[in-house]
C-alpha cells in the first residue's frame, strides 16, 4: 500500500473493483469447500439440473460448476469461468465486506472506481440475471456512499453490453458518472475495414443527451477483445460476420457466448488493435499505420474521456506465442513488456511502435490545449460521404468551435465547406493535420486515411 500511497501524489488513481466475482483460490471460497463460516454462505449453488435457459451469458463454459466440498458435490454459480465464483449478494454480509473494501480503496487515494462485471452482480432464477433492479440498487448505494465522502470521486461501470442497456448504469444521474462506450470499438473497426462510415455516423447522430456530469469513457482497444454485443440492432448479421470473417484473417481469434436457445454467438474478437488494421475487407495493404493511428485521432476528439491501451501505444502485434502459453484467447493482446523490449521496439525510428508512440503523443498534446475537446463541451455529427466521419465541437466560455473530419476509406474524398457547416476554409485555422490533403477556399480534399482538426472563427460558421 505504501507504494499505492506514493503513487497519489503525482497521478489521479483508477482502481478496479472486482465485484460479480472472486477468485476460485479465494479464502472465503476455501472456507466454502470446507463447509466452514462465513465463506460457506457467500456463494451461490443450485440443484445441477435447475433450469438456467434464461439466464444472459457472456462465455459458452456452464453455468453451474461442481466443486467438491465437505458437505459432497455442490454446483456453483460461475458467470465467466470456473476460475471466477460469484458472490451471494442475497447474504448481506456479502455486501457490507465489499462497501469495507470500497472504503479501503476511497483512503488509499482512488479517484475513480471501476465497477467490474456489475451487470450480472444479483441473480434470480426465472429470470435474465443481467440488470436486475437490485443490481442498480447496489450501484446506487456506492455513488451515495462515495459522495457523501468526496463527490470529486468518479464511479466507472463496466458493461460489455447493448448501448441501452450500457447507459442504464447511468440512473437518473444518480449511479456511474462514466460508463465504457462499448459499441465504438466495433463500429469504429467496422468502419475503417469496409471503408463506410454510415453505422458509425448514425450511431454517433442517435446518442442521447447524457445526464449531468455524466460522460463516456471512450476507448478502442483494453486487456479484453472487440465486444460485438454493443454492436447488436446497429451491424447486421451479414456486416457482423464479415467483421469477424475479416479479423480472422488478420490472426484474430473469437470467443463466443451461449445464447438461451443453446446456439453459439460471437461474443468478442480477440486480436491486436494494430493488428485488427492490417488491411481492409479486400485483405492486408500496406496502410496499417495509417489506419491504425486514424482511429486513435478520431477516438480523441469524440466527446467524453479519451482510455488509450498500453499495447496500442506501442503498435504491439498479436501476442501469438502468449495464446500458446495460457490458451486463453484474450492473452492475444496482453503482451507483457519489460523495459529493455521497449526500449528495442521503439529503436528503429521508421518502425511502427516509435511512429504510432510519436503520433499519439503529438494529437494528446495538441488536444489538451482545445477547450471545445472538454467532456462537458458539445458535440454534433455531420452527415456527409459514408466515407467520411465529420464532428464539430465547441465549447460555449472559451468560445472555441472544432470541425474534425476523418477519411476512413484507402481512396481520395472530397468535402464541400458548405457541407462542414462553414462559408469558406479562409478563416480557419489548423491545429493538427493528419496524412496528405489539400484545402482550397471552398473545398477540403482528404487523402487516404488522413484526418483535419480546425479551429473555426466564429464568424465563419453557417
Amino acid at each position: 500500500w505504501s507504494d499505492i500511497d506514493a503513487l497519489k501524489v503525482d497521478y489521479e488513481l483508477v482502481f478496479d473493483f472486482v465485484i460479480n466475482h472472486g477468485s476460485s483460490q479465494h479464502p472465503r471460497f476455501k472456507e466454502f469447500l470446507e463447509d466452514q463460516p462465513p465463506g460457506n454462505q457467500y456463494f451461490i449453488t443450485a440443484d445441477e439440473h435447475t433450469d438456467v435457459s434464461t439466464v444472459t451469458r457472456p462465455r459458452a463454459s456452464r453455468l453451474l460448476q461442481q466443486y467438491d466440498t465437505a458437505c459432497g458435490p455442490r454446483f456453483v454459480w460461475c458467470t465467466f469461468s470456473r476460475d471466477q465464483v460469484d458472490w451471494n449478494f442475497a447474504n448481506p454480509d456479502v455486501l457490507y465486506d465489499f462497501v469495507d473494501a470500497f472504503m479501503l480503496y476511497l483512503e488509499h487515494g482512488a479517484r475513480w472506481l471501476r465497477i467490474d462485471a456489475i451487470a450480472y452482480l444479483w441473480k434470480q432464477l426465472g429470470t435474465t440475471c443481467v440488470h436486475l433492479p437490485q443490481t442498480h440498487a447496489v450501484v446506487k448505494a456506492l455513488r451515495a456512499i462515495s459522495d457523501s465522502i468526496s463527490p470529486s470521486i468518479k464511479l466507472l461501470t463496466e458493461t460489455n453490453v447493448p448501448q441501452d442497456e450500457n447507459f442504464s448504469y447511468f440512473g437518473e444521474g444518480d449511479e456511474a458518472h462514466i460508463v465504457y462506450n462499448f459499441s465504438l470499438p466495433p463500429l469504429l473497426t467496422h468502419a475503417l475495414l469496409s471503408g463506410d462510415g454510415r453505422h458509425l455516423t448514425n450511431w454517433c447522430r442517435s446518442t442521447p443527451p447524457l445526464p449531468h456530469g455524466c460522460t463516456l469513457l471512450n476507448f478502442t482497444a483494453s486487456h479484453d477483445g472487440i465486444g460485438l454485443r454493443p454492436a447488436e440492432g446497429i451491424l447486421n448479421d451479414r456486416e457482423t460476420q464479415d467483421l469477424v470473417r475479416c479479423l480472422r484473417s488478420f490472426g484474430g481469434l473469437v470467443t463466443e457466448r451461449r445464447k438461451p436457445d443453446g446456439s453459439l454467438s460471437p461474443y468478442e474478437a480477440n486480436i491486436s488493435l494494430f493488428d485488427a488494421f492490417k488491411g481492409t475487407i479486400a485483405g492486408i495493404d500496406d496502410m496499417q499505420t495509417e489506419r491504425f493511428l486514424l482511429s486513435q485521432c478520431l477516438m480523441l476528439a469524440l466527446k467524453g474521456v479519451p482510455a488509450l491501451y498500453y499495447n496500442s501505444l506501442l503498435a504491439t502485434p498479436n501476442h501469438v506465442k502468449g495464446v500458446e502459453q495460457t490458451g486463453r484467447n484474450r492473452t492475444i493482446n496482453r503482451r507483457k513488456w519489460t523495459l529493455k523490449e521497449i526500449a528495442a521496439t521503439l529503436e528503429p525510428v521508421d518502425g511502427p511502435a516509435k511512429q504510432v508512440l510519436d503520433g499519439l503523443r503529438t494529437m494528446i498534446e495538441v488536444r489538451r490545449r482545445q477547450p471545445a475537446f472538454h467532456p462537458e463541451a458539445g458535440q454534433s455529427c455531420l452527415e456527409l460521404d459514408p466515407r467520411l466521419f465529420a464532428l464539430r465541437r465547441s465549447d460555449d466560455d472559451s468560445g472555441q468551435r472544432l470541425i474534425c473530419v476523418f477519411n476512413l476509406s484507402n481512396q481520395t474524398v472530397s468535402v464541400a465547406a458548405n457541407a462542414l457547416g462553414i462559408s469558406t476554409f479562409d478563416e480557419t485555422q489548423t491545429i493538427f493535420e493528419k496524412g496528405r490533403m489539400r484545402v482550397d477556399m471552398h473545398s477540403l480534399e482528404l487523402g487516404p486515411y488522413a484526418a483535419l482538426w480546425s479551429d473555426v472563427q466564429p464568424s465563419m460558421i453557417r
